[in-house]
């Protein structure tokens, strides 16, 4: 008697936790909080590292995002803004947001299919702002002298010896404008709002859960119960507590 072996179905919720000052490259921590990154750092390549194991594990039906940052890299926010939004095209994912998930934070939040945020936490800051330190001033006290070879006008952009002025300044806030263009319409498309409403939402301001939830910037206010319920709910799975929620970490191998 043969018999074909069953199937098995996706049946768990797991679990990608996003912490930390966005960046490029893996994630790190430090024994001592880092000037303006803190203790923590979420890199794009660790995040997009389990984001993809959770996309491929076939015992997977869902995704809750737990995101607690207060932002970083522009171009860090984007990879991985694009790896939620490819796994959500195969997966419902659920993004819970922490204490903080503002700027870079909700900038990776915004293509989640829903956002549960806390009514404290500190969320939006759909804002981009650039600077550099200008080092000179200090290098002279110290009698510190110093010599560069430069080839091409502006290869000196970030150099700490002489601010912004002219046309690097000008490139500068096009620069800016540019991917403050990009991160609204990121919000748009994922918000389902006009883009044009978003001018009195972001400009940098700075809301609460339950001031974004009135501003439709998050769907729910609750807990990280309620963020699994609503996976539960989007993969068509139980929601009365049975679904296995487990926790998705970097595989041991480079998944492409």
């Amino acid at each position: 008697l043969l018999r074909h072996a069953e199937s098995s179905s996706p049946a768990a919720v797991g679990v990608i936790s996003l912490r930390g000052s966005i960046m490029t490259g893996p994630s790190r921590s430090s024994p001592v909080p880092l000037p303006l990154l803190g203790e923590e750092t979420l890199g794009s390549t660790t995040a997009q590292q389990m984001i993809r194991a959770a996309a491929k594990d076939d015992s997977l039906a869902a995704v809750v995002v737990h995101v607690d940052s207060p932002g970083g890299s522009a171009l860090a926010s984007d990879l991985i803004w694009r790896e939620l939004q490819q796994l959500d095209r195969t997966k419902p994912v659920i993004v819970y947001m922490g204490d903080v998930a503002a700027s870079g934070g909700y900038y990776i939040a915004a293509p989640a299919r829903k956002i549960v945020a806390q009514p404290a936490t500190l969320t939006g800051s759909i804002g981009v702002i650039m600077a550099k330190a200008v080092t000179a001033g200090a290098y002279e006290k110290l009698d510190v002298g110093w010599d560069t070879v430069q080839r091409g006008a502006h290869a000196d952009l970030y150099s700490a010896l002489k601010p912004w002025q002219g046309e690097q300044r000008a490139a500068v806030e096009a620069s800016l404008d540019h991917v403050y263009g990009e991160f609204k319409r990121r919000v748009a498309a994922g918000r389902h709002l006009p883009l044009e409403r978003l001018d009195d939402l972001a400009g940098g301001r700075v809301w609460t859960g339950e001031q974004a939830l009135a501003h439709g910037l998050v769907d729910e206010l609750g807990d990280f119960d309620v963020a699994v319920q609503a996976a539960c709910a989007a993969a068509d799975l139980p929601t009365d507590g049975s679904t296995p929620v487990v926790p998705v970490s970097e595989p041991g191998r480079w998944l492409p």
